[in-house]
Formats: C-alpha cells, structure tokens, sequence
C-alpha cells in the first residue's frame, strides 16, 4: 500500500477499478492534508514509522538501498530477526540468552509474534 499511495498507482488486488481509484485519490488527498505516519501491515516499514513518528510526504518517499553483501561467507552472529517487523533479538542485549534458550511461548517485544516469525541474522 504505501508503493500504492506513493507512486499514486492502483494495488494488483480490487475488484471495482473505479473504487479503488476513488479510494486511494480521497486517501492520498487526507495524507497531504493531515499529518500521517503510515503503519502499513505488508512491510517492515510500518512499526519503524511508528516508533520514529515518520509523517508522510508523498513528493519525497523514502529511498529504500539494500546493499550488495555476500552472504556466502557470513557468520552467525547470534542475532535473531522478526520476519514481520524486523525486530533484532540481540543475546548481548538480553543477559547474553540466546534465541534458542528462550522459552517455547515467547514473542516478538514489538509486534507479538512467536519464536517461528524469526530467522538467523
């Protein structure tokens, strides 16, 4: 959604053209006249807008660069990281508890999920 609200371009997912293009025209016009901090639920970016107080401007969106690394040869670091909101578990943050000592029931501090939403970092 928020590719949708800033390039002023309709999802691959409605059902009646013309009111989803009403839809995201009365969207964008109350982002441009109010303050917003999207929370979109498809993206990472969500809770870090949040948790910044990032408002919108949908003549300058954010330039997202995703480096060129090799993971071939990295190493385990310990870390784990939330696949829903890119929450870092760190065990040097944590009394040095690693992730997979942590109890079956736990979850993401920020957004709930269980164990099973993490992957290596």
């Amino acid at each position: 959604m928020d590719e949708a609200l800033y390039e002023d371009k309709l999802s691959v997912v409605f059902e009646d053209p013309s009111a989803a293009r009403e839809t995201l025209d009365r969207v964008r016009e109350f982002v441009r006249d109010h303050p917003t901090v999207y929370c979109g639920t498809h993206t990472p970016q969500g809770y870090e807008n949040l948790e910044a107080k990032r408002i919108m401007d949908l003549d300058n969106p954010p330039k997202t660069v995703l480096a060129d690394v090799d993971f071939s040869q990295a190493e385990q670091t310990g870390k784990y990281v939330c696949s829903v909101c890119r929450y870092v578990y760190d065990p040097a943050e944590n009394d040095g508890v690693a992730f997979e000592d942590l109890p079956d029931d736990w979850k993401c501090p920020r957004c709930k999920r269980p164990k099973s939403a993490f992957n290596p970092a």
